[in-house]
């Protein structure tokens, strides 16, 4: 019998935290290179890369000024890229990592984005908003160029001559709209 109410009282319980869990929300915060996340400020991600140097840049864009740590030839998975973060009033919003084709294919990063966030659809730049800067400081993304939607970040993927590049947005941020 102690058993019985032993076992009954363990699933009353998992039972309960099943509920609590169920009404807390998500945790949106996805957690980059060397625990990066969007919403850090130009200090933040500095000390998390350990870049006591990189290059810093300012683009106005039509919609919206970005302000850029930039690093070259960081290793990402045993790959070679180029590094951008993107920055709006001091809080990270987007990075980019540029990749050469003849250091990895772009059906290599398609099938590794795919495995993580299912299948891409064709870019429309519209549901980016002003994040569309990020990608093309024009807004007008002119190549091969695909999109993964992941909750409140879209990952878009554009294979330009030689390179590929791949930029996560958070739709969340400010500036987007």
């Amino acid at each position: 019998m102690k058993k019985l109410i032993a076992v009954l009282t363990v699933l009353c319980l998992l039972a309960a935290c099943t509920a609590a869990l169920a009404e807390t929300p998500a945790e949106t915060a996805v957690t980059f290179r060397n625990g990066v996340t969007f919403g850090m400020n130009q200090n933040e991600v500095r000390t998390a890369e350990n870049w006591a140097a990189c290059e810093y840049d300012l683009e106005n864009s039509q919609a919206v000024v970005f302000e850029k740590l930039e690093q070259e030839h960081v290793q990402e998975n045993g790959v070679p890229a180029d590094l951008t973060y993107f920055f709006v009033n001091d809080r990270m919003v987007a990075f980019r990592l540029n990749f050469e084709t003849r250091h990895i294919s772009y059906d290599a990063v398609i099938a590794e984005l795919t495995s993580l966030y299912g299948e891409p659809q064709p870019l429309d730049p519209a549901m980016l908003g002003n994040g569309v800067y990020a990608v093309d400081d024009e807004g007008r993304p002119e190549f091969r160029s695909v999109a993964f939607q992941a909750n409140d970040m879209v990952i878009v993927v554009e294979l330009v001559e030689d390179d590929i590049d791949v930029t996560y947005i958070d739709l969340t941020a400010d500036y987007i709209r």
